[in-house]
Parts: C-alpha cells; structure tokens; sequence
C-alpha cells in the first residue's frame, strides 16, 4: 500500500446489509494495490464484518460507541493511506468501473474538492418531495466555476488526504447535520482550497430516498443545534446563511414563516407536485424556523 493511490471511505452505522452490498460492488472493480477500502464502524451495536475472507486491501476499525459521523469520517481518513479520499454513503451504488474512473478524473483535474452528482436509483419509487431531493442538478449551482460552501456535501465526494489533514479534517464538536461539513468546507475556503468541482458524467445512484418526515427532523435539528454552533464558530457567515435579516423580521411580526411552513408542509404530505423554487423556500423555512425557535 505504500503506492496506495486511492482509499474509498466508508463511514457505517448499524447497517450490515448495506455495507455488504457496497462492498461487493466495490470488490467487481479491477484489484490492484493502487486502491484501498476503510470501513469505519461507528460503534454499532453488534459489531460490523467486512466478509469471511476480506481482500487485502479492505480494512475495517471500529469506535467502541457512536461518537457521529465527523468522529467516523475523520478515523477513517487518519487510517487511509490513499493520496486521494473518496468518502461515500453506503446508501449509493458503486458502477464496476469506478476505481478506474475516479482514478482517471484524478489525474485529468485540477481540484480540492470534487463532488459527485447523486441521483435515483433506476426504478426506485419516490413520492414529490423525494424527487426534488435527490434531483441535485436542479438545486446545486456553480458559482464562477466553482461550487459554493453552502453547497459543499461530503456524502460522496474526492479531496486530497493531504489537504484534509493540513486543514485539521471535520470539527467533531460540531457533530450534528450539515454543520460540520459547512465548517469544514469554509475552512477549506480560508486556507485557500477553494477550488470546489463535479465530477463530469458520473453521477451515483442512491438505493434509498429519505422520508419526508425524516427531512424534518435533520433540519430542524441543524437550525436548533448545527447552525447555532457553525455561527458561533464563523459569525461572518451568517448573511450568507440566514440572508435578508429587516425583511425576516417584519414577516415574523405577522408570522407568516411558520404559517407559509405549515401550508407546504400540508402539501408536501398530500404528495401535491410543487415547483423547486417553492421546495427550496420549504427547507429554508424549515432551518429558519428552528433557529428562531431555539
């Protein structure tokens, strides 16, 4: 592994169905010793297996308790001996070809952070809202050639060991959605690694859509917890996330976030088509509202 090129990262909680799944996928793509797998095992309750006979080149470590996923993510990353990391769900499908692909993107760009476009896996059922979800091309923009930090995801995404680690990788004091990756992908801004990229023609497959319900509960906890914590970190930050502060207010006064909420929200459960721009509006109130209710 001294050569080691690429390590896929896998950060797992309690899921051995899907990790087995990952893992054969990954195992259909030519062997060599230029790429590596590391499983973390975030403390599940009954500990992980890779398989009977693991290839040399997959590795699994395990967190005796959950400590979350910035925790996850960074053991994963301090254990890889990849020059490059690519961190993945094991919610998405890995193509036979990837390792080669990933590989050969590498090599051709230029980059910090390259980010992969997810899609629905072919066939897979999905009401309204899960479309606009996992429909990023329509939600996810490139500014100037690059992509913003308020767009910044590392569910499947390639970065630099080497640039994680100089940076000091995720802030596990800030272990809740989204506010750890948002803090880590404004860091990367500020020491100069802002070059933020998609991986052309390769989008991943999820196998598995979100619930509405599911939605909720993420962002309410990122507006009560994440983003109280991102903000004390990087108060600057603030007008970017929570923008247009004298309108907020005055439509506070007469309480229309939480009436507008409540109206989508009712719609979103009678599985009624919405436009992206009301959807958008839909999770920004969602975020919004529980910052303000915190």
């Amino acid at each position: 592994m001294a050569e080691c090129g690429i390590s896929i990262v896998l950060p797992v909680y309690n899921d051995q169905v899907n990790l087995y799944r990952i893992l054969d996928e990954l195992s259909a793509n030519t062997p060599d010793n230029n790429w590596e797998v590391v499983v973390v095992d975030d403390g599940s309750p009954t500990p992980l297996q890779l398989s009977s006979t693991p290839p040399d080149n997959w590795k699994l470590f395990r967190n005796d308790v959950r400590q979350g996923a910035a925790s996850a993510r960074n053991t994963g990353v301090k254990q890889a001996k990849g020059e490059f990391i690519v961190l993945l769900s094991v919610f998405l499908k890995i193509p036979t070809d990837y390792i080669s692909q990933i590989s050969n993107f590498s090599k051709k760009h230029t980059f910090d952070v390259a980010q992969h476009l997810l899609i629905k896996e072919a066939g897979l059922t999905a009401d309204h809202f899960q479309a606009f979800l996992v429909d990023q091309s329509g939600r996810i923009f490139e500014t100037d050639g690059r992509l913003p930090v308020k767009n910044t995801q590392f569910a499947a995404t390639v970065f630099k060991k080497a640039i994680f680690i100089e940076v000091g990788g995720f802030d596990e004091n800030m272990d809740h959605y989204g506010g750890h990756e948002l803090d880590l992908a404004y860091r990367l801004d500020q020491k100069g690694f802002s070059t933020r990229v998609f991986i052309e023609n390769l989008p991943l497959e999820r196998i598995k859509l979100e619930s509405h319900e599911s939605v909720r509960t993420r962002l309410q906890e990122y507006g009560r917890i994440g983003l109280p914590a991102l903000l004390k970190k990087h108060p600057e930050l603030k007008s970017t996330i929570l923008p247009y502060t004298a309108f907020w207010t005055v439509l506070r006064l007469f309480s229309l976030p939480k009436l507008i909420e409540k109206m989508i929200d009712r719609h979103v459960e009678q599985d009624r088509a919405l436009t992206n721009k009301k959807y958008r509006l839909y999770l920004h109130l969602i975020v919004r509202n529980a910052w303000d209710a915190r």
